[in-house]
């Protein structure tokens, strides 16, 4: 497979055809999407495959590890000279997968800026018993991100993108904490590519969420995703934060969009270890992304439970959480506290 190609902006979509011309895509084509994008997108997307090459279709039902193989084993099976995913993180983590078992060429087309998932190279599947698991897989071979299509959909979505992308500024310090106890090494490109992530979306001036703002969002997102494929793993934007968004997915009866989760873990241990995180939280206001745990549906002990467990969700993921004072009744002042401020 050739390496990354990506286009940003409005229009995007229209790209489909000149961008698997340009990429020497030619053959059997596999078009993945849920039939609910595919209604809203499809049209556009299917016609220009197939001014390029023969145009197969699978609607993705399922976003489970099994899946995933089903369909690499089709590329495998009958010849599939290229994947395209049209969708969000669950349709384009299915196709990520299959493209990377299949060793197929892949061209993810974003509906959604939920997370920065869009370009990185890891996918997020469901296991058997529906839990989910973080899978080692490939950056996709093109993308096309089309920002009137991201702006059209859910604001909440919107929402939990920059939420995500907040909690890069835990993760790093995560990182820093991790390396300075000679748990970890350091990648100072992974690092400066998280950090670039991190300042493009908190040193934006835009207000509100906008078109403009979207693409900073967006922008956001796959430099996340680059410092992921560079570090060789989720480190550059993944610490306590996620650590305890994980242990959420496992046991709490809520489920929430994994960035707004982040979202309130990166507040939540910055409390904790007495770090300044006004700049975090005003940010937040102003995009007014909730992450009030009771508007959230996580009551005190899921809180304290999730808090307790989640140094245990990622081996070898050394974080704050590994020395901090978990005891119950820390954590239910904690649980108080942020109630009561946000």
């Amino acid at each position: 497979m050739k390496t990354n190609y990506l286009k940003i902006g409005r229009g995007a979509i229209n790209l489909v055809e000149e961008t698997l011309h340009i990429n020497n895509i030619l053959g059997k084509i596999l078009y993945v999407a849920d039939p609910f994008v595919d209604n809203l997108y499809g049209k556009i997307v299917k016609q220009q495959i197939s001014k390029v090459g023969r145009l197969k279709v699978q609607f993705a039902d399922y976003n489970t590890i099994s899946y995933a193989m089903e369909i690499a084993e089709r590329c495998i099976a009958t010849d599939v000279d290229c994947l395209v995913g049209l969708g969000g993180g669950r349709v384009l983590d299915v196709c990520k997968y299959a493209a990377f078992i299949s060793k197929t060429s892949y061209l993810a087309i974003p509906t959604t800026a939920a997370n920065d998932g869009l370009t990185s190279p890891i996918a997020v599947l469901k296991r058997q018993d529906g839990l989910p698991k973080s899978l080692g897989a490939v950056m996709p071979t093109m993308t096309l991100i089309d920002t009137e299509v991201i702006a059209a959909g859910p604001i909440q979505n919107i929402q939990a993108g920059i939420g995500d992308t907040i909690s890069n500024f835990m993760a790093l310090k995560d990182w820093d904490f991790a390396v300075s106890r000679g748990k970890d090494e350091m990648n100072a490109y992974a690092y400066l590519m998280s950090r670039s992530s991190l300042d493009a979306l908190m040193k934006t001036s835009y207000e509100s969420i906008c078109p403009e703002f979207i693409e900073v969002l967006v922008n956001a997102l796959v430099l996340s995703g680059i410092a992921m494929d560079f570090a060789g793993s989720s480190r550059p934007v993944s610490g306590s934060e996620h650590c305890f968004s994980h242990a959420l997915d496992y046991y709490s009866k809520k489920k929430n969009l994994h960035g707004i989760q982040v979202a309130l873990g990166t507040v939540a241990m910055l409390k904790m270890v007495d770090e300044p995180y006004d700049e975090v939280l005003d940010y937040l206001r102003k995009f007014e992304v909730e992450i009030n745990p009771v508007v959230l549906g996580i009551d005190e002990d899921t809180f304290v439970g999730c808090m307790q467990k989640g140094s245990s969700m990622r081996k070898g993921r050394y974080t704050r959480l590994d020395e901090s004072d978990l005891s119950e009744v820390k954590l239910k002042k904690l649980y108080k506290e942020l109630v009561e401020e946000l």
